[in-house]
């Protein structure tokens, strides 16, 4: 078995402070010119042969131009899980180094928040086999093919950046977010993204309960953006929802300034997505987006004389509620799974939230208490 240890990709920063430099001195263009790249390699990260071989591949591949493409669909995470995933093909890279990449270049061209200079863990391999990988990375990032590849061979393996396994911090966003499967809500997940949007109607019958405190802050991810719109959605989740570390930032899709997903609840609902708005007209607009995505026809409203009593399948109503004080919207459906999903929104607070859960009544009495939302 081959022994390992431990070592970062970038570990003082090196490499993201030459591709600012980069940018200042030639232009954003200057992400998508692979010679401007390989010389800025040769130059100043000499030291670094794996992250040259991985930032001259992704200028090879023109990433900021396929950023720009998937960003107005996926969000800016979401883009840039897609384009390291479509660039980790293609040049035949690691995934979870791939991402690094993709990430420095999104946060080059000002795409995610600027963020510190934590490094990413790898693993690699040590004794014979880190040094003969160690060499072909070094001869690569010079401009040399690695051994057993034709000249001109542009293909990067596991072994040439010396990661053998995965990057764990990285590993573990993408695993979130593969979970949460955003769009459009395949039936296989339980973390099936919905939502809703507005109509006509009167609020709920019972007098719901309120959760006070927002509780502490699970671990965020490094690369949260930004970070003051995802401690102010963390502020808006109860601490019963919050749990142990059951809350992750996970994107800012549909418009959203940022995505909470929580997951493993012991409610009504197992799982809950929350999407941050900076205005009503955003939550509006993000709200239609996300129903049209999911395909949603609304039939009827969600009360029946003004009372909510039944989980009713392809309804939609507007709601409002006097104690706590709170008007937002509903829509009720169910996936091909036939799980029960409630699309809300706290139209105070510009709010969406995606209630999924197992049994619709469980689920759409968890919806009436409000202790899914602080008030």
């Amino acid at each position: 078995m081959t022994e390992v240890t431990g070592h970062v990709i970038d570990p003082d920063g090196e490499a993201r402070r030459a591709l600012l430099e980069a940018v200042a001195e030639h232009g954003p263009q200057a992400l998508s010119d692979a010679t401007i790249m390989d010389n800025l390699c040769r130059n100043r990260l000499a030291a670094l042969p794996g992250e040259s071989i991985l930032i001259v591949s992704a200028a090879r591949a023109d990433v900021p131009a396929l950023l720009r493409n998937e960003i107005p669909e996926l969000g800016n995470y979401g883009a840039i899980q897609s384009v390291a995933a479509t660039l980790a093909r293609a040049s035949d890279l690691d995934n979870a180094a791939s991402l690094w990449v993709v990430r420095e270049f999104a946060r080059t061209l000002g795409m995610i928040a600027p963020g510190g200079t934590q490094p990413t863990p790898r693993i690699v391999p040590s004794g014979p086999a880190a040094e003969a990988a160690g060499a072909s990375a070094g001869a690569a990032a010079a401009g040399a093919p690695p051994p057993g590849k034709p000249p001109g061979s542009r293909v990067l393996t596991r072994n040439t950046i010396g990661v053998a396994a995965a990057i764990a911090l990285v590993a573990g966003y993408l695993g979130v977010a593969a979970a949460a499967h955003l769009s459009p809500f395949p039936a296989e997940t339980v973390a099936a993204s919905s939502s809703q949007s507005q109509s006509p109607s009167t609020g709920p019958s019972t007098s719901p309960g309120t959760s006070t405190s927002p509780a502490g802050s699970p671990d965020a991810s490094p690369d949260a953006s930004p970070t003051s719109d995802y401690d102010v959605l963390l502020s808006k989740i109860p601490a019963s929802v919050q749990g142990h570390n059951n809350c992750q930032l996970i994107g800012t899709q549909y418009g959203a300034t940022a995505v909470i997903q929580c997951s493993r609840l012991n409610s009504g609902a197992g799982t809950i997505q929350y999407y941050l708005y900076p205005s009503p007209a955003r939550l509006t607009s993000g709200v239609s987006a996300l129903l049209s995505k999911a395909g949603f026809h609304r039939q009827r409203e969600c009360t029946t004389g003004s009372e909510f009593t039944d989980f009713l399948a392809e309804c939609q109503s507007d709601f409002h509620n006097q104690t706590p004080f709170m008007t937002g919207s509903i829509a009720e459906y169910t996936n091909t799974s036939h799980d029960p999903l409630i699309i809300t929104t706290d139209n105070e607070q510009n709010v969406m939230a995606v209630l999924v859960g197992t049994n619709p009544g469980d689920l759409l009495a968890y919806w009436k208490q409000l202790n899914w939302i602080v008030r």
